[in-house]
């Protein structure tokens, strides 16, 4: 393992090619996570061609670099302007996008682009030193189980509402409704379609997170007038940067702890990374001492779900270096990658391509710092995109949006959808539904519905009784139950000091 790990090192840092090719991953990263709606997945789609006539050390360092860029750049324009540069940083606008309001936009890109950063690079040490435990790991998780950690990841939905649990929980509820439009993944009938050719294939989720977050956000734009932050703020304000890293360092327990949230959820099949962002950001507020800050501008709410994203993205190449099981979208172009230069995926990646698996791994963890690093030193002149009049910005976002929705799948229905649910977004905002817990429910909803397929074929009925399903149970049983019995403790202790007070006098 080690002598395998100092090659991995050798080839990253004194392979010519690796580094030209890693460096260029890096760029081409930075620039789609900046730009909202292009998206990782129709940039690897346009690099694939390619691969057919590159060398597994040209191609793969390329993906996997701008994989973990984007992620970091991502943060940037969710912060700034309320649109997610990428899916995965959609969690980060919650809280993201209210400071940049408050004038602290600066500060907030800071902490978002040092979690991301450094949530890659502490989970690749982590990765490194668990590959001999993996495989047999994962090997042990069954369908069963899968279907109750995902209910696991569900259950955060009561803690994301900003208003009541149950209008959280609505609202993961419909997420899910709109999940399973489209044909039915084992008996081939189609639900929800009303006929409907474009439904067939379901909603893109694409389309649906422009919708239900940026086109609100262009309204309330256009509503306000003036710029992004508020009369008076200065996101460019001296020390915003520096108060940003001190912001790491003084939560490093919770940047600890989502970082590991995001490596576990990815390193658990199919799970993807917009998950972790939530339940990141679901932990984040439930163990937080100011639970209500969450969702007006605090920079605990920025840190969590940023820590996961790249984290998620180590265990995930981890599993599919290991397994040749794609734990996300993105995953499986990396699998497509890997075909076309001659390799396959899976157990014989981590023992006859040991060297190349470790590089891979290794070259997130060197794309998370080239990242970063520009990112950082270019903070302030990218947080004055917050100082630009709306008369501006307002169209150059609403053509991002529509331009963004229409190449995920060149289908102009998108762009409907996409006012469907701008529409649908601001509905939710008037009435203190909550749109993240949609978002969630509705990535979730088609590996849900698979599991507890596959789970009562193998288990039947009572497929549950197995020791991680009924952790997890109850797991979410406690979750339901913090709230009500913390309110019921500290109810007490109020009770208890007034009777000491009243006693005293």
């Amino acid at each position: 393992m080690l002598e395998a790990l100092s090659q991995a090192l050798l080839l990253v840092f004194g392979n010519p090619g690796f580094i030209v090719s890693m460096a260029g991953g890096v760029l081409a990263g930075l620039v789609v996570g900046i730009l909202p709606g292009f998206g990782t997945m129709l940039a690897m789609s346009l690099f694939l061609p390619f691969a057919f006539k590159l060398s597994p050390v040209t191609a793969l360092p390329f993906l996997a670099a701008l994989l973990a860029a984007s992620r970091s750049a991502g943060s940037v324009t969710s912060v700034l302007l309320g649109i997610p540069g990428e899916s995965v940083n959609a969690a980060t606008i919650v809280d993201g996008f209210p400071m940049t309001k408050k004038g602290e936009g600066r500060r907030a890109v800071v902490a978002a682009i040092l979690s991301s950063g450094l949530g890659g690079l502490v989970t690749v040490v982590l990765s490194l030193a668990i590959v001999p435990l993996v495989v047999p790991l994962v090997m042990t998780i069954r369908a069963a189980d899968m279907v109750f950690l995902i209910l696991v990841g569900i259950a955060f939905i009561g803690v994301l509402g900003k208003g009541t649990m149950i209008k959280g929980v609505v609202s993961g509820g419909i997420g899910l409704l709109l999940g399973f439009i489209g044909f039915e993944p084992m008996t081939g009938t189609s639900r929800f379609t009303f006929d409907s050719v474009y439904l067939y294939s379901g909603l893109d989720l694409v389309a649906l997170a422009m919708g239900v977050f940026a086109i609100p956000e262009v309204v309330a734009l256009f509503v306000s007038g003036g710029t992004i932050a508020r009369a008076g703020a200065t996101p460019t304000a001296p020390g915003g940067a520096l108060q940003g890293l001190r912001d790491i360092l003084r939560h490093w327990w919770l940047f600890l702890r989502s970082s590991a949230v995001g490596f576990f959820i990815g390193v658990l099949p199919g799970i993807g990374a917009q998950a972790a962002t939530w339940v990141a950001y679901g932990q984040a507020k439930a163990m937080s001492k100011r639970p209500d800050d969450f969702g007006k501008g605090t920079v605990e709410g920025v840190i969590a779900p940023e820590s996961a994203n790249n984290a998620c993205l180590t265990g995930d190449l981890l599993v599919t270096l290991s397994l040749g099981i794609p734990g996300s979208a993105s995953m499986v172009l990396i699998i497509a990658a890997f075909y076309m230069v001659g390799l396959v995926p899976g157990p014989d990646m981590m023992t006859k391509h040991l060297v190349l698996s470790l590089s891979l791994i290794l070259t997130t963890a060197v794309a998370n710092v080239l990242g970063v690093a520009i990112c950082f030193f270019g903070a302030s002149q990218l947080a004055r995109i917050a100082l630009v009049p709306a008369r501006i910005l307002m169209p150059l976002i609403t053509v991002l949006i529509f331009v963004g929705a229409y190449t995920a799948n060149q289908r102009f229905n998108d762009i409907v959808v996409v006012l469907i649910f701008g529409a649908v977004g601001l509905l939710m905002i008037r009435y203190g539904f909550s749109r993240p817990a949609l978002l969630l429910g509705f990535i979730m909803a088609p590996l849900f519905e698979t599991n507890v397929f596959v789970a009562l074929q193998v288990g039947g009925p009572l497929f549950f009784m197995r020791p991680f399903a009924l952790v997890a149970i109850l797991a979410i049983i406690a979750l339901f139950a913090w709230d009500p019995l913390k309110e019921l403790f500290l109810r007490n202790r109020r009770r208890e000091a007034s009777a000491n007070g009243g006693t005293k006098e």
